[in-house]
């Protein structure tokens, strides 16, 4: 026997891993699992934390646990009782009995946290995350997922097709199931970086042909009128997947896949892949000029994370197992960045006009301009504190605790701060897009590695484009505490953030009435306050998050009324005079209020360069 042949024979064999999508309509998922082991003491692992993900793993979703251990003398399984750790409750002890090789591992995945929540399945379609229904060996902080390699198999009802950036066996291969996919083996780190969507109604779509590797925008849908998306839009994700190149003069992958659901019974959700992205959206995300606008940057955003958080990856977020806890005090670089990135490419590439670009930078200005929490917690604690936040899902005095999409949106701010700077230094020869090329380019195409990176050195690779002092600069805009956003982008581009007293045509669209620029409270279509800015007028004069509206100046209440109050009370003595409801008990407030009604807008500041445009403007 040769050498190769014999370590070929004693290398351990992968995990064999088969999920049964047969029951997605029933919101549940069968996992059966083979894991080679050998006798003793053994723990499995549930995963807990992933980069990608700013929350645990729902192991509150996982139901029907069952280990039995093959090859002990007979042909019949040997049950073996699992017992969670104590403390580390995505942890399984168990002891393997002797003679056995492999042990099988049964368990479900409940696809919706409760009886009507969305979920991940419905009776068409399901997004498959491999982490939600596996176990792995797990030997403590040692652990290294890179090293596990795995063997995963889908079996899909009939006449359900799937999507992943996975690469399958010969589907033509004979099989006991007629709608099984075997996959080839991989890492399980490079498994769980790969969902799956699957579904009875189906479309893919090759872009930007001419470009390798391949990118492919691949959907699932509720109906096949969900799939018909107008060749403009597919127009333009090509042209995002060219302007991504030019922007970042690389790819670090195999091939692309854009996994799309489009299901208004899946709840709504994105994750970002080095290879693929996942975004669960409503059935007409593709196909109504509405969803096309307002949410024109959401596969923009995943598709930077390709680069930014997978490609290069801050330190703080490399783990080598999923049971370690992440460190997040470097989101604001891993999403206000790639949130920055997000906008310039859906601009760039035609999927939103240029005024389009400047009026949802009106809406993010105003929004984090006022948010009085910035007073007591700065933006680092937001990153820090994203597993806590993300999970917080109450809206009651959210602008005063703020919350797990603030590092999103005011990082971008910073981010646009950054590039403007570069802009104005160099006379407009260099920016933010030479850094980018310099540091996610790093000269040529590469499979999906993955490059830690430290704030050192972003702040070197930014210097050795614009010498500056960066690190001071993130250090104060990170550290601050003021209730002001951080502008300057916007002066230093060219404009300055005004209000007036009619939308524009983004705020328009959207329909925006939260009225937290005028009397700087947000109120629910039933007339719900859901929030209060403290400090405000709404705060000093008595309302509270969790009180009712009934009536506006002896109107019973409506959002229209409302609205027409605000606009009667400029310029007029008398206050608004509302009836609220507080469990149970009717009070009447004012609101001295005479502002008007207060809409953002970025104003040109004429006689200055026009940064703002130049960042628009397609390479």
């Amino acid at each position: 026997m040769s050498a190769a042949c014999s370590a070929a024979s004693s290398a351990k064999p992968p995990i064999l891993l088969k999920v049964d999508l047969r029951d997605a309509p029933r919101k549940l998922l069968h996992t059966t699992e083979i894991i080679p082991v050998a006798p003793g003491p053994m723990t499995l692992a549930y995963p807990r934390w992933l980069p990608s993900v700013h929350l645990a793993g729902p192991i509150d979703q996982q139901a029907g646990l069952f280990i039995t251990a093959h090859g002990v003398g007979s042909a019949a399984a040997t049950p073996i009782r699992w017992e969670r750790d104590p403390v580390q409750l995505y942890l399984y002890h168990m002891v393997v009995p002797q003679g056995a090789s492999s042990i099988e591992v049964n368990f479900d995945f409940i696809t919706a946290a409760d009886a009507t929540s969305g979920g991940t399945t419905d009776a068409n379609i399901a997004a498959l995350n491999w982490n939600t229904v596996l176990l792995y060996p797990y030997h403590g902080q040692s652990t290294k997922v890179a090293s596990i390699e795995i063997t995963p198999t889908i079996v899909m009802p009939a006449g359900w097709h799937f999507a992943s950036a996975l690469q399958p066996n010969d589907v033509s291969a004979p099989s006991e199931l007629s709608n099984s996919v075997t996959f080839h083996t991989v890492s399980l780190e490079q498994l769980i970086d790969s969902p799956v969507i699957s579904g009875r109604y189906f479309r893919e779509i090759l872009l930007a042909p001419e470009i390798t590797p391949k990118h492919y925008l691949d959907m699932v849908a509720d109906t096949p009128t969900s799939l018909q998306i107008d060749q403009s839009h597919i127009d333009h994700l090509s042209e995002l997947v060219r302007q991504a190149g030019i922007l970042f003069h690389s790819r670090h992958y195999d091939s692309f896949h854009m996994l799309v659901t489009l299901s208004d019974q899946i709840a709504g959700d994105a994750f970002d892949h080095h290879q693929s992205l996942d975004n669960r959206r409503p059935a007409d995300f593709l196909t109504s000029e509405r969803s096309l606008t307002l949410y024109g940057d959401f596969i923009s955003h995943d598709f930077v994370h390709s680069w930014n958080g997978q490609y290069r990856r801050p330190i703080s977020l490399m783990t080598a197992n999923y049971q370690m806890p992440f460190i997040g005090t470097d989101l604001w670089i891993y999403e206000g960045l790639t949130d920055y990135l997000a906008g310039v490419l859906a601009v760039r590439s035609g999927i939103w006009t240029q005024q389009q670009f400047l009026d949802q930078w009106s809406e993010k200005a105003a929004h984090f301009a006022h948010r009085p929490g910035k007073t007591w917690r700065d933006l680092q604690d937001t990153a820090t504190m994203a597993p806590i936040l993300w999970a917080a899902d109450s809206s009651a005095y959210e602008s005063w605790r703020l919350g797990g999409f603030d590092f999103y949106g005011e990082g971008a701010l910073i981010w646009l701060e950054v590039d403007t700077t570069i802009r104005n230094g160099t006379g407009g020869k260099k920016s933010l897009d030479d850094f980018l090329a310099l540091f996610y380019g790093k000269g040529t195409d590469t499979g999906p590695d993955t490059l830690p990176f430290t704030v050192e050195n972003l702040v070197n690779a930014l210097n050795a484009v614009y010498p500056h002092d960066w690190a001071s600069f993130f250090n104060e805009r990170l550290h601050e505490l003021t209730p002001e956003a951080p502008l300057k982008g916007f002066t230093q581009g060219g404009y300055r953030l005004v209000y007036r007293d009619t939308p524009n045509a983004w705020t328009a669209l959207a329909g925006k009435k939260d009225f937290d620029y005028s009397i700087a409270m947000k109120v629910r279509s039933d007339g719900v306050i859901t929030d209060v800015l403290i400090g405000g007028i709404a705060d000093k004069a008595g309302f509270a998050s969790g009180m009712k509206l009934l009536s506006i100046n002896g109107k019973p209440f409506s959002i229209d009324q409302l609205q027409q109050a605000i606009r009667n009370a400029k310029g007029a003595p008398a206050p608004i005079e509302c009836v609220v409801e507080n469990n149970g008990v009717a009070t009447t407030l004012t609101l001295a209020y005479h502002g008007g009604e207060q809409y953002p807008a970025l104003e040109r500041d004429v006689g200055t360069k026009d940064r703002l445009l130049q960042i628009a403007t397609r390479s």
